[in-house]
């Protein structure tokens, strides 16, 4: 449903949820829009009592958890479970390989494994985004984040503040999780 600035809500509320805190240009950046549409999300949710803002940027409010959860119940509806189970199931083992691989990203074939993985993940997650349309988004994530260490950007591996590939990764299993009802 197009919220403010042209915004999914059911994104952009979750986007609010797992990252804790965020600032409009971080809105922006994970839903994939312009600044002044993640500004005007951001303003939007606060007038609305979803959000509040703190020194960093806003949170969600007790309303917003309640809205949140009420969009994803609505969602869930329409998701067929057993397939997205089954999902869940292919992603433990790439969840594994992952956080066995991140544990050195300074390792001498750190980067071939890493675009190896990605490879095998990303076909996982065209038909996550099948039965999740919203979760589409994540691919480009992953897409930014891996360029970023090609280029030589290391941090891009496992930065907790920004959307790293670890970050994006543990974003999408909370995704996945949610959605095959774990």
């Amino acid at each position: 449903m197009a919220f403010a600035g042209n915004v999914d809500e059911l994104a952009l509320l979750q986007t609010v949820r797992l990252k804790e805190t965020v600032t409009a240009e971080m809105i922006a950046a994970h839903l994939g829009v312009s600044v002044a549409s993640g500004r005007a999300a951001y303003d939007a949710l606060v007038t609305q009592g979803k959000a509040k803002e703190t020194g960093n940027g806003i949170t969600l409010t007790d309303a917003g958890v309640a809205e949140l959860t009420d969009q994803l119940d609505a969602e869930r509806v329409s998701i067929d479970e057993d397939s997205l189970a089954e999902l869940f199931e292919q992603f433990g083992p790439l969840d594994e390989e992952l956080s066995a691989l991140l544990a050195d990203p300074e390792s001498a074939n750190f980067l071939d494994e890493l675009i190896e993985l990605d490879r095998k993940a990303q076909n996982l997650f065209d038909d996550v985004s099948a039965f999740v349309p919203r979760l589409s988004r994540y691919q480009d994530l992953f897409a930014e984040a891996l360029g970023k260490i090609k280029s030589g950007a290391l941090a891009w591996a496992t930065a907790p503040n920004i959307d790293s590939y670890a970050t994006v990764w543990s974003e999408m299993r909370a995704e996945l999780t949610g959605a095959a009802g774990r």
